[in-house]
Protein backbone atom coordinates (compact mmCIF):
# COMPACT_ATOMS: atom_id res chain seq x y z
CA UNK A 1 0.00 0.00 0.00
CA UNK A 2 1.45 3.11 -1.32
CA UNK A 3 1.33 6.11 0.87
CA UNK A 4 2.48 9.03 -0.90
CA UNK A 5 1.38 12.14 1.21
CA UNK A 6 3.35 10.94 4.01
CA UNK A 7 7.00 12.52 4.08
CA UNK A 8 10.24 11.05 4.80
CA UNK A 9 10.33 14.22 7.30
CA UNK A 10 7.31 13.08 9.18
CA UNK A 11 9.13 9.24 9.26
CA UNK A 12 12.11 10.51 10.69
CA UNK A 13 10.19 12.33 13.68
CA UNK A 14 8.23 9.37 14.32
CA UNK A 15 11.79 7.66 14.92
CA UNK A 16 13.24 10.60 16.29
CA UNK A 17 10.06 10.87 19.11
CA UNK A 18 9.86 6.98 20.06
CA UNK A 19 13.66 5.78 19.21
CA UNK A 20 14.28 4.49 22.87
CA UNK A 21 11.82 3.26 25.92
CA UNK A 22 10.11 6.35 27.60
CA UNK A 23 7.59 6.37 30.56
CA UNK A 24 5.32 8.46 32.18
CA UNK A 25 6.44 12.36 31.72
CA UNK A 26 9.10 11.49 29.55
CA UNK A 27 6.68 9.54 26.52
CA UNK A 28 6.27 11.20 23.30
CA UNK A 29 3.77 10.05 21.51
CA UNK A 30 4.41 9.89 17.49
CA UNK A 31 1.27 12.27 16.47
CA UNK A 32 0.47 15.22 18.71
CA UNK A 33 -3.84 16.25 18.74
CA UNK A 34 -2.50 19.48 17.06
CA UNK A 35 -3.89 21.42 14.02
CA UNK A 36 -0.72 20.69 11.98
CA UNK A 37 0.00 17.32 12.77
CA UNK A 38 -3.57 15.27 13.64
CA UNK A 39 -5.61 14.40 10.89
CA UNK A 40 -8.09 17.29 9.36
CA UNK A 41 -10.89 15.10 9.81
CA UNK A 42 -10.31 14.03 13.74
CA UNK A 43 -11.27 15.17 16.94
CA UNK A 44 -8.26 15.67 18.90
CA UNK A 45 -8.05 16.03 22.48
CA UNK A 46 -5.28 16.91 24.68
CA UNK A 47 -5.64 15.21 28.49
CA UNK A 48 -3.29 16.44 31.44
CA UNK A 49 -3.70 13.06 33.41
CA UNK A 50 -1.66 13.46 37.08
CA UNK A 51 -0.75 9.30 36.68
CA UNK A 52 0.98 10.65 33.83
CA UNK A 53 2.93 12.74 35.60
CA UNK A 54 1.31 15.68 33.96
CA UNK A 55 2.84 15.48 30.72
CA UNK A 56 0.11 16.06 28.07
CA UNK A 57 -1.65 12.77 26.18
CA UNK A 58 -2.65 13.38 22.84
CA UNK A 59 -6.06 11.25 21.59
CA UNK A 60 -6.76 11.53 18.05
CA UNK A 61 -10.94 10.79 18.31
CA UNK A 62 -14.10 10.94 20.31
CA UNK A 63 -13.80 7.12 20.81
CA UNK A 64 -10.02 7.11 21.33
CA UNK A 65 -10.90 9.78 24.68
CA UNK A 66 -13.61 7.65 26.15
CA UNK A 67 -11.36 5.00 26.06
CA UNK A 68 -8.05 6.51 27.38
CA UNK A 69 -10.63 8.36 30.39
CA UNK A 70 -11.62 4.42 31.08
CA UNK A 71 -8.37 3.39 31.49
CA UNK A 72 -7.09 5.92 33.31
CA UNK A 73 -9.64 5.34 36.22
CA UNK A 74 -8.48 2.02 36.54
CA UNK A 75 -5.88 2.01 39.51
CA UNK A 76 -3.74 -0.84 37.64
CA UNK A 77 -2.62 0.96 35.24
CA UNK A 78 0.34 2.83 35.76
CA UNK A 79 1.28 3.97 32.43
CA UNK A 80 -0.26 4.66 29.05
CA UNK A 81 1.31 5.04 25.53
CA UNK A 82 -0.71 6.23 23.11
CA UNK A 83 -0.19 7.18 19.08
CA UNK A 84 2.73 4.37 19.60
CA UNK A 85 4.80 3.56 16.89
CA UNK A 86 4.34 -0.47 15.53
CA UNK A 87 7.97 -0.79 14.47
CA UNK A 88 8.66 -2.37 10.91
CA UNK A 89 11.74 -4.28 12.11
CA UNK A 90 12.49 -6.77 15.16
CA UNK A 91 12.27 -4.83 18.11
CA UNK A 92 12.11 -5.67 22.04
CA UNK A 93 9.32 -6.18 23.84
CA UNK A 94 7.40 -2.87 24.93
CA UNK A 95 8.57 -3.19 28.55
CA UNK A 96 11.72 -4.28 28.28
CA UNK A 97 14.49 -1.69 30.37
CA UNK A 98 11.26 -0.85 32.46
CA UNK A 99 12.08 -0.89 36.17
CA UNK A 100 9.11 -2.95 37.15
CA UNK A 101 10.14 -5.56 34.68
CA UNK A 102 13.43 -6.40 35.88
CA UNK A 103 14.13 -10.11 34.96
CA UNK A 104 11.24 -10.85 33.64
CA UNK A 105 11.32 -13.17 30.39
CA UNK A 106 10.20 -10.62 27.91
CA UNK A 107 9.46 -12.11 24.36
CA UNK A 108 10.52 -10.04 21.62
CA UNK A 109 8.74 -9.27 18.38
CA UNK A 110 9.23 -9.55 14.43
CA UNK A 111 8.19 -5.70 13.27
CA UNK A 112 5.36 -5.07 11.14
CA UNK A 113 7.02 -6.20 7.83
CA UNK A 114 8.07 -9.74 8.62
CA UNK A 115 4.49 -10.03 10.50
CA UNK A 116 2.74 -8.88 7.55
CA UNK A 117 4.94 -11.34 4.96
CA UNK A 118 3.66 -14.59 7.38
CA UNK A 119 0.39 -13.49 7.19
CA UNK A 120 0.66 -13.02 3.17
CA UNK A 121 -0.59 -9.66 3.28
CA UNK A 122 2.68 -7.45 2.66
CA UNK A 123 1.28 -5.72 -0.07
CA UNK A 124 -1.04 -4.08 2.30
CA UNK A 125 1.70 -2.62 4.20
CA UNK A 126 1.91 1.12 4.09
CA UNK A 127 5.40 2.33 2.49
CA UNK A 128 6.42 5.87 1.03
CA UNK A 129 9.02 6.65 -1.66
CA UNK A 130 12.24 7.77 0.06
CA UNK A 131 14.35 10.09 -2.17
CA UNK A 132 17.43 11.18 -0.01
CA UNK A 133 18.26 13.96 -2.88
CA UNK A 134 18.69 14.74 -6.39
CA UNK A 135 21.66 12.44 -6.92
CA UNK A 136 20.35 9.66 -5.43
CA UNK A 137 18.32 6.94 -6.94
CA UNK A 138 15.03 6.63 -4.67
CA UNK A 139 13.65 3.40 -3.04
CA UNK A 140 10.10 2.29 -1.33
CA UNK A 141 10.73 2.42 2.49
CA UNK A 142 7.86 0.49 5.26
CA UNK A 143 6.26 3.24 6.59
CA UNK A 144 4.95 1.93 10.30
CA UNK A 145 1.48 1.96 11.59
CA UNK A 146 0.66 4.38 14.94
CA UNK A 147 -1.44 2.62 17.38
CA UNK A 148 -3.95 4.30 19.62
CA UNK A 149 -3.60 2.73 23.47
CA UNK A 150 -1.23 0.32 24.83
CA UNK A 151 -1.72 -0.04 28.30
CA UNK A 152 0.83 -1.30 31.24
CA UNK A 153 -0.97 -2.61 34.18
CA UNK A 154 0.34 -4.50 37.18
CA UNK A 155 -1.11 -7.31 38.84
CA UNK A 156 -0.20 -9.74 41.83
CA UNK A 157 2.35 -11.56 38.62
CA UNK A 158 3.82 -8.56 37.88
CA UNK A 159 3.68 -5.61 35.11
CA UNK A 160 2.12 -6.74 31.70
CA UNK A 161 0.58 -4.48 28.67
CA UNK A 162 -2.70 -5.33 26.96
CA UNK A 163 -2.86 -3.01 23.63
CA UNK A 164 -6.48 -1.35 22.95
CA UNK A 165 -7.29 -0.60 19.03
CA UNK A 166 -10.12 2.14 19.61
CA UNK A 167 -12.54 2.55 16.98
CA UNK A 168 -16.76 3.59 17.02
CA UNK A 169 -18.21 0.64 16.49
CA UNK A 170 -16.58 -2.63 15.88
CA UNK A 171 -17.71 -2.54 11.92
CA UNK A 172 -15.53 0.69 11.74
CA UNK A 173 -13.06 -2.10 12.06
CA UNK A 174 -12.99 -3.08 8.86
CA UNK A 175 -13.28 0.13 7.10
CA UNK A 176 -10.35 2.54 5.83
CA UNK A 177 -10.43 5.76 8.08
CA UNK A 178 -13.55 8.19 8.71
CA UNK A 179 -15.34 8.80 6.10
CA UNK A 180 -16.47 12.18 4.40
CA UNK A 181 -19.83 13.31 5.40
CA UNK A 182 -20.76 14.63 1.70
CA UNK A 183 -19.78 10.99 0.08
CA UNK A 184 -22.05 8.09 0.32
CA UNK A 185 -21.64 6.02 2.91
CA UNK A 186 -19.51 2.66 2.64
CA UNK A 187 -19.57 -0.42 5.15
CA UNK A 188 -18.25 -2.67 2.21
CA UNK A 189 -14.93 -4.56 4.08
CA UNK A 190 -11.64 -2.96 3.12
CA UNK A 191 -8.96 -5.37 2.68
CA UNK A 192 -6.04 -2.73 3.51
CA UNK A 193 -8.30 -1.58 6.64
CA UNK A 194 -8.77 -5.66 7.88
CA UNK A 195 -5.11 -6.53 7.10
CA UNK A 196 -3.81 -3.43 9.18
CA UNK A 197 -5.77 -4.82 12.10
CA UNK A 198 -4.52 -8.62 11.81
CA UNK A 199 -0.83 -6.90 11.63
CA UNK A 200 -1.52 -5.06 15.24
CA UNK A 201 -2.71 -8.35 16.81
CA UNK A 202 -0.40 -10.70 15.83
CA UNK A 203 2.46 -8.06 15.85
CA UNK A 204 1.52 -8.11 19.64
CA UNK A 205 0.81 -11.29 19.71
CA UNK A 206 4.35 -12.50 19.40
CA UNK A 207 5.33 -10.65 22.42
CA UNK A 208 2.27 -12.27 24.54
CA UNK A 209 0.37 -9.25 24.25
CA UNK A 210 -3.61 -9.11 24.00
CA UNK A 211 -4.82 -6.95 21.33
CA UNK A 212 -8.61 -5.55 22.60
CA UNK A 213 -11.04 -4.14 19.94
CA UNK A 214 -12.09 -1.47 22.20
CA UNK A 215 -15.33 0.65 21.05
CA UNK A 216 -17.22 3.62 21.84
CA UNK A 217 -20.66 2.17 21.66
CA UNK A 218 -19.44 -0.53 23.67
CA UNK A 219 -18.50 2.05 27.05
CA UNK A 220 -21.72 3.06 28.62
CA UNK A 221 -23.05 6.64 27.10
CA UNK A 222 -23.77 7.60 31.00
CA UNK A 223 -20.59 6.38 31.94
CA UNK A 224 -18.47 8.19 29.73
CA UNK A 225 -19.83 11.45 30.30
CA UNK A 226 -19.60 10.82 34.31
CA UNK A 227 -15.49 9.68 33.49
CA UNK A 228 -15.02 13.32 31.69
CA UNK A 229 -16.96 15.50 34.05
CA UNK A 230 -14.67 13.47 37.58
CA UNK A 231 -11.67 13.84 35.46
CA UNK A 232 -11.96 17.42 34.82
CA UNK A 233 -11.88 18.14 38.65
CA UNK A 234 -8.84 15.53 39.41
CA UNK A 235 -5.90 17.06 39.40
CA UNK A 236 -7.54 20.91 41.24
CA UNK A 237 -5.82 21.67 44.34
CA UNK A 238 -7.87 21.68 46.95
CA UNK A 239 -7.65 24.11 50.47
CA UNK A 240 -8.36 21.67 53.01
CA UNK A 241 -6.27 19.68 55.25
CA UNK A 242 -6.39 16.17 55.35
CA UNK A 243 -8.64 15.81 58.16
CA UNK A 244 -11.10 17.95 56.72
CA UNK A 245 -10.60 15.38 53.46
CA UNK A 246 -12.04 12.29 55.60
CA UNK A 247 -14.57 13.92 57.44
CA UNK A 248 -15.97 15.06 53.91
CA UNK A 249 -15.64 11.96 52.34
CA UNK A 250 -17.35 10.12 55.54
CA UNK A 251 -20.25 13.36 54.90
CA UNK A 252 -20.47 11.85 51.61
CA UNK A 253 -20.48 8.35 52.05
CA UNK A 254 -23.45 8.69 54.42
CA UNK A 255 -25.46 9.60 51.85
CA UNK A 256 -24.91 7.79 49.21
CA UNK A 257 -27.95 6.15 48.34
CA UNK A 258 -30.12 8.78 49.89
CA UNK A 259 -32.50 10.89 48.97
CA UNK A 260 -30.54 14.71 49.24
CA UNK A 261 -29.41 15.83 46.61
CA UNK A 262 -25.65 16.90 45.53
CA UNK A 263 -25.83 20.75 45.60
CA UNK A 264 -27.54 20.80 49.15
CA UNK A 265 -24.90 18.21 50.62
CA UNK A 266 -21.61 20.50 49.30
CA UNK A 267 -23.83 23.73 50.68
CA UNK A 268 -24.46 21.75 53.90
CA UNK A 269 -20.39 20.81 53.66
CA UNK A 270 -19.24 24.49 53.03
CA UNK A 271 -20.93 25.57 55.82
CA UNK A 272 -19.83 23.01 58.54
CA UNK A 273 -16.11 23.62 57.28
CA UNK A 274 -16.10 27.09 55.92
CA UNK A 275 -14.23 25.91 52.40
CA UNK A 276 -15.53 27.46 49.29
CA UNK A 277 -17.99 25.79 46.51
CA UNK A 278 -15.36 24.19 44.22
CA UNK A 279 -13.25 22.87 47.45
CA UNK A 280 -16.20 20.55 48.83
CA UNK A 281 -16.69 19.65 44.86
CA UNK A 282 -13.04 19.15 44.39
CA UNK A 283 -12.95 16.44 47.27
CA UNK A 284 -16.14 14.53 46.15
CA UNK A 285 -15.25 14.17 42.36
CA UNK A 286 -11.78 13.64 43.11
CA UNK A 287 -12.53 11.29 46.21
CA UNK A 288 -14.88 9.38 43.44
CA UNK A 289 -12.22 9.68 40.18
CA UNK A 290 -9.78 7.59 43.10
CA UNK A 291 -12.18 5.36 43.69
CA UNK A 292 -12.66 6.40 47.71
CA UNK A 293 -16.44 6.70 47.39
CA UNK A 294 -18.55 4.47 45.10
CA UNK A 295 -21.50 5.68 43.51
CA UNK A 296 -23.54 4.64 40.03
CA UNK A 297 -21.15 5.82 36.99
CA UNK A 298 -24.14 4.11 34.87
CA UNK A 299 -26.17 6.79 35.78
CA UNK A 300 -26.43 10.26 35.06
CA UNK A 301 -24.28 11.85 38.15
CA UNK A 302 -25.65 15.72 37.84
CA UNK A 303 -25.40 18.32 41.08
CA UNK A 304 -29.23 18.31 41.01
CA UNK A 305 -30.04 14.35 41.85
CA UNK A 306 -28.68 12.51 45.00
CA UNK A 307 -25.64 10.00 44.98
CA UNK A 308 -27.11 6.99 44.24
CA UNK A 309 -26.11 3.08 45.07
CA UNK A 310 -23.97 1.85 43.10
CA UNK A 311 -24.85 -1.40 40.84
CA UNK A 312 -21.94 -2.32 39.19
CA UNK A 313 -18.23 -1.23 39.40
CA UNK A 314 -17.13 0.07 35.63
CA UNK A 315 -14.08 -2.00 36.03
CA UNK A 316 -15.82 -5.27 36.54
CA UNK A 317 -17.87 -5.00 33.73
CA UNK A 318 -14.88 -3.64 31.94
CA UNK A 319 -12.45 -6.43 33.07
CA UNK A 320 -12.08 -8.22 30.01
CA UNK A 321 -10.64 -5.38 28.59
CA UNK A 322 -7.83 -5.47 31.34
CA UNK A 323 -6.85 -8.80 31.19
CA UNK A 324 -3.22 -10.55 30.92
Amino acid sequence: MANRGISLERLRTLHQRQSRPRWLGQYQPAIRATPKEAPSMSRPTILTPRKLEGREMHLLSQPETAAALLALYNPDVFDIHEQRVLDTTPCAHPLAEHPLAMGLDLKPMRGTVEVADSLGVLGHHPKLFAKVDEATAGTWVPFPYIGDLLLYLRDEAGPYCVNWTVKNELSAFQRRGPQLLHRPHDDSPDLGAIARHRIEAQYYEDAAIRTVQVTEDAIDRHLRYNLAQLFGWHRRPINASGDVRIQLLRFFESHVGGTTVVNDLVICAQREHGLSRDDVLAVLNQAIWNRELSVDLFKPYLIDRPLRSPVQDPLDRYADWFSR
